[in-house]
């Protein structure tokens, strides 16, 4: 059984991954690499986006496998690790650009960032307005 110290290590380690490399895809775009023929088309990252896509699918799984673990607990500092992932996926976008999409994946990452522990603390409770 791993502690809650490691999982939320984990869990920071995923979140922080998962950040960079949405703030990796923000700043470098999608663009098309194919078509089935069917009418799907395959998006990916351009040339030289290999590190953030890298960082994207690890960091997700990871993020994936820790965030149960991390939200289902009494205490609520486990899932400070959601918000230092947020925090630096927030100082990522912001460094790499300052157009309309840096802020807004900015403020989503924010705003998750804000949005984990107060689920925790206020998940399954039932507290008199």
């Amino acid at each position: 059984m791993i502690s809650q110290g490691w999982r939320a290590a984990i869990g920071a380690v995923g979140a922080v991954a998962f950040c960079w490399g949405v703030a990796g895809a923000v700043h470098l775009g999608f663009e098309r690499t194919g078509s089935n023929g069917r009418g799907a088309n395959y998006y990916g990252l351009p040339e030289g986006g290999g590190w953030y896509e890298l960082g994207l699918l690890a960091g997700l799984i990871v993020s994936i496998y820790s965030v149960p673990g991390l939200l289902r607990r009494e205490a609520w500092w486990p899932s400070m690790s959601l918000s230092l992932g947020a925090g630096v996926g927030v100082v990522a976008v912001l460094t790499l650009g300052q157009e309309p999409r840096y802020w807004v994946a900015a403020a989503l990452m924010g705003a998750v960032g804000i949005a984990a522990p107060l689920v925790n603390r206020f998940r399954g409770r039932h507290h008199p307005v």
